[in-house]
């Protein structure tokens, strides 16, 4: 059996130390466990100190996948009765990507030094978002953390679930003008050039719908270096003009007068809205606090300046109801559920049922935008490949007439 030294917190608050012996540091922990601690490291005595003594690297980025499954772990084991920091030490212990072992140790040392874990949390507020924070906080304060982390979860999958709908959205299009752009270059590449060097066509011959296409090839064969370093500069600048507030609003605005796009930028950011109103007003938090936790999520600036009149008007008294009539932020029909809510008290639930609504709505919309590109994408295959065909019989017949 190995000797292993240990580190653990007993009654959660004064650290102990002392060795046991075990056949694995899983074995070791039971057995530090069984001595009424809560261990915090644990290494066999002929090893070095793991990294886990060592201050952790900042972590500026997760992925929704990741976020996803640190919160459904530590919401699992925190809805079975184990503390948070024994909850985070087995997140750390499990977690199969080292950025989630950083995160997890992190929070637990925080902890452990007399912070909450929505404290601990501020430090990650550009990883996780005020949202995240801002409902751990109400659910630590209300005693509902489990509650918290569970709706936090359905946010988490909810936004990924969106995520999923625009990308499904994009596949068909990406993969017509990738299949649009293999058959341009075996035409400029292979086959063109094929056909004129087999029937030996004089450069005068060659059609200028064909010279285009090899041509094209040509320039993008011999100078793509050039032409990737250019794309990525005009995509730098695009984004760097893109974050203009300036040039953002009136992307925003021109966004909302496109038929079906508008319906599809406004629910798709109400969804979102509704989604974190319906949890962070169940969390406990007051009907401005919620708002302003779900005016967070909105990116379309002009329907953020509508959310954000609501709120203004709200905190100045008025019922919510009425400053989404003012506002007209919310279709009618939604607005009548607000009024409901008022009147029973079930205010919860009717943003529940507003979310539940306006993902219906969204499904019907990005079926109706699917069915939209369709017909546009059918001219745009026509007008390549008719090009293409009548580059081909134009080749064709300049081939014959080499032949007399």
């Amino acid at each position: 059996m190995a000797k292993f030294f240990y580190k653990a917190l007993k009654d959660n608050k004064t650290e102990v130390k002392g060795y046991v012996e075990a056949e694995s540091s899983r074995e070791a922990r039971e057995k530090v466990r069984g001595l009424g601690f809560l261990p915090t490291n644990i290494y066999e005595e002929t090893f070095e100190k793991p990294a886990v003594e060592t201050t952790p690297a900042k972590i500026s980025h997760l992925s929704l996948s990741e976020k996803i499954f640190f919160t459904s772990e530590l919401q699992v084991m925190v809805a079975s009765g184990i503390p948070v920091v024994e909850a985070l030490e087995t997140v750390e212990e499990h977690a199969h990507k080292p950025k989630i072992k950083l995160l997890a140790r992190d929070l637990k040392e925080k902890i452990m030094q007399g912070h909450t874990l929505s404290q601990a949390l501020q430090n990650y507020t550009k990883v996780f978002g005020p949202v995240y924070n801002g409902l751990c906080s109400a659910g630590e304060e209300s005693g509902t953390l489990e509650k918290t982390l569970e709706y936090m979860l359905s946010i988490l999958r909810k936004e990924d679930d969106l995520k999923s709908r625009v990308l499904s959205m994009s596949v068909y299009p990406a993969i017509t003008v990738a299949i649009l752009a293999v058959v341009f270059v075996l035409c400029g590449v292979f086959i063109f050039p094929a056909f004129i060097n087999g029937a030996n066509i004089s450069e005068n011959a060659i059609p200028l719908t064909v010279k285009f296409v090899v041509g094209t090839c040509k320039f993008i064969f011999n100078y793509w270096m050039i032409l990737l370093v250019a794309l990525a500069a005009g995509i730098f600048a695009l984004v760097q003009i893109w974050e203009q507030s300036a040039v953002k609003k009136f992307a925003d605005e021109t966004l909302l007068k496109i038929p079906l796009v508008c319906d599809f930028v406004r629910y798709i950011n109400l969804s979102s809205f509704f989604t974190v109103l319906n949890v962070s007003y169940e969390s406990g938090l007051t009907i401005v606090s919620s708002l302003e936790l779900a005016i967070s999520t909105i990116s379309n600036s002009q329907i953020k300046k509508g959310a954000e009149m609501s709120r203004n008007l709200v905190t100045k008294g008025e019922m919510l109801s009425q400053s989404f009539v003012r506002t007209e932020l919310l279709p009618p029909v939604f607005n009548t559920l607000i009024v409901t809510g008022e009147k029973s008290g079930r205010l919860g639930q009717m943003f529940r049922d507003i979310a539940i609504g306006i993902d219906k709505k969204l499904d019907m919309v990005t079926n109706a935008l699917a069915k939209a590109f369709e017909p546009a994408l059918t001219v745009i295959i026509g007008i390549v490949v008719g090009y293409i065909v009548v580059a081909f019989f134009q080749l064709y017949g300049s081939m014959i007439s080499g032949l007399f």
